[in-house]
């Protein structure tokens, strides 16, 4: 599951389960959708599959405003760095500040270093205040698991509020 995927399915989430009244903002690394002339995510093909509709004057742009028929809430894609790659405004007043990752389903474990790097973003990037709620996104897998539910557990994370949503392919997300 790419990066990208990670992104709009969190956001798709939140918005198809009433958890967010308000547009969803997300950043994407414009990378991860295309260099030069290689296309490295369909993005409007995706949009087109789970139900998403241009809904700006830009439609040949895939950064802008998207609509899911029958939802208040529009997701907003932008490129722009050091935002987070997810903001949402949750229905109980708090800020979710997600960092997300792709994943592989491949031996090599891609999980350790990847949700380390998210977690470390998240320091980095997120200012750790009343209300905000910071998250590290991955593609669900049994080692992503294994590390949420542990690392879940540990004092540091615990104390700065820090969440895990394990992304599955069908958009069900495991939350630790």
């Amino acid at each position: 599951m790419t990066e990208v995927e990670v992104i709009l399915r969190l956001a798709l989430y939140y918005i198809k389960n009433g958890l967010t009244t308000e547009n969803v903002t997300v950043s994407i690394d414009g990378a991860h959708v295309k260099t030069g002339n290689m296309t490295h995510f369909d993005i409007f093909g995706f949009m087109d599959i789970v139900g998403l509709r241009k809904v700006d004057a830009e439609p040949e742009r895939w950064q802008g405003e998207y609509s899911l028929d029958g939802y208040e809430s529009h997701i907003i894609v932008s490129s722009t760095s050091g935002i987070g790659d997810v903001n949402i405004h949750y229905v109980d007043g708090s800020i979710i500040y997600a960092e997300c990752k792709k994943g592989k389903n491949d031996k090599r474990g891609q999980e350790y270093p990847l949700m380390r790097e998210a977690i470390g973003q998240l320091m980095t990037g997120c200012d750790f205040v009343d209300g905000v709620v910071p998250m590290v996104a991955v593609p669900y897998t049994d080692k992503s698991n294994e590390l949420a539910s542990r690392w879940s557990e540990l004092t540091q994370i615990k104390n700065l509020g820090i969440r895990f949503a394990l992304i599955k392919d069908a958009g069900e997300i495991v939350f630790y």
